[in-house]
């Protein structure tokens, strides 16, 4: 074996911000070697899925263990639900996966943990290995699947973090005659999370023992 094949739904991978692999081989884990990953397609591959290649330094002989940590990066995973509200309520946002990762191999074993931001929880896909502890949610242990098992899951939850999302990214660089050089960057950035409903207020109450004040 000299690739390691990663799979990923289109509709998720086309929201792929950045993918890093990381590989050591032995049985006990060590520093980890930097693996170059590149877009392949496989034959007879499901049209659905993007793949993925992360190259081994060298084959892994048959009976041989490796240990692989993937590091994925996507934007625009959280939609607002709903996508209008007042100032006065809170943000919630639905994220969906699958509680069973797309691999292209057997799986032995598999856990998956969802870390949410805190707050109330409205709703999750209740599966019989599905477990809620704070604001953790996980699903599994699931043993023995076979290549590409899927299991959707669907979460709303309350985050009221502002999703900052840049509409226009400009960047000037500019180079002296004496070499010195000077970047600057222009960000239209805008909240790409639920839009406000009706009008938005800056009044602030303050109150202290002597006087009122109603600062806008």
């Amino acid at each position: 074996v000299s690739q390691v094949l990663l799979s990923f739904p289109n509709i998720q991978a086309k929201n792929l911000a950045a993918i890093r692999a990381f590989g050591t081989e032995g049985k006990v884990k060590g520093p980890s070697t930097v693996l170059p990953i590149e877009v392949v397609q496989p034959s007879g591959a499901p049209p659905e899925l993007t793949f993925f290649s992360a190259l081994l330094p060298k084959p892994l002989e048959k009976g041989k263990i490796l240990h692989l940590d993937v590091l994925t990066v996507f934007t625009h995973s959280l939609q607002p639900f709903p996508e209008e509200i007042t100032q006065a309520e809170a943000q919630l946002v639905v994220y969906q996966d699958s509680a069973h990762y797309l691999s292209p191999y057997p799986v032995k074993v598999q856990t998956l943990a969802i870390r949410l931001p805190g707050g109330r929880v409205e709703s999750y896909t209740r599966h019989p290995s599905a477990k809620l502890v704070d604001s953790e949610l996980k699903y599994g242990s699931s043993e023995e699947l076979p290549p590409f098992s899927y299991l959707p899951v669907i979460v709303h939850f309350e985050n009221n973090n502002p999703f900052a999302v840049a509409k226009e990214v400009i960047r000037e660089i500019e180079i002296s005659h004496w070499g010195n050089v000077q970047i600057t960057e222009y960000y239209n950035i805008a909240h790409g999370g639920a839009r406000l409903k009706g009008e938005f207020s800056r009044l602030i109450t303050l109150l202290c023992p002597e006087c009122y004040f109603l600062v806008a």
